[in-house]
């Protein structure tokens, strides 16, 4: 990511600690904590995982999304509703007669109607694996493909097959643009104003 794109208040090579379930796509990336020092870590649903170091611009680079805890601060924890699409402050309500939002894996019951959970979506290896950033969403008579950045042309030996309620598990931030796509149209990243803008494929 580009500095000036940069958008956390801790620098993209600060180290940080990450479940392995989730570096490894076992597990969806849910949590997102500090601590008192300001350390960052991110994990998946289970409670005190397995974890592995990393740097802070490799886990935004793989989950864009985390771009947007820019008002995460130190000793706070966020983690990410599938019902909001978006993440909500792990001890948001006080009041004790709201919903506290929980660190939990996809739950079918919030899966949109609208989207079948069961299909296939073609997925460039190297944005699934973390290696580059999905950049890109793209609806074709021949179904919907996620890209990292380039070209929209890939060979079959680039992309693989993934089940929506996984890439969905994989980019929680791509339910909705899953929702809103249409036939002939491309959505882009914004890195900036981290949403989906919508593109007419040539």
């Amino acid at each position: 990511m580009e500095q000036n794109q940069w958008k956390l208040n801790t620098p993209p090579e600060a180290e940080v600690l990450v479940d392995t379930d989730v570096l490894s796509l076992r597990a969806p990336l849910v949590r997102v904590a500090r601590d008192a020092e300001g350390a960052w870590s991110f994990t998946g649903p289970g409670a005190d995982p397995p974890t592995q170091r990393t740097v802070l611009g490799a886990v935004v680079a793989a989950w864009p999304h985390v771009s947007a805890l820019t008002d995460l601060d130190r000793g706070g924890a966020v983690v990410w509703s599938w019902t909001r699409h978006g993440w909500a402050g792990e001890f948001e309500c006080r009041c004790g007669n709201c919903e506290t939002p929980v660190a939990a894996d996809l739950d079918r019951r919030s899966w949109p109607s609208d989207v079948q959970p069961d299909s296939l979506i073609s997925v460039e290896k190297s944005a699934l694996s973390g290696q580059v950033t999905l950049t890109d969403i793209l609806s074709t008579p021949d179904g919907v493909a996620f890209l990292g950045p380039g070209r929209h042309q890939r060979t079959s030996d680039l992309m693989t097959p993934v089940a929506a309620a996984n890439v969905a598990r994989r980019w929680p931030h791509t339910v909705q643009a899953l929702r809103s796509i249409k036939n002939g149209r491309g959505l882009s990243w914004n890195p900036e104003g981290l949403n989906w803008r919508e593109y007419v494929l040539a």
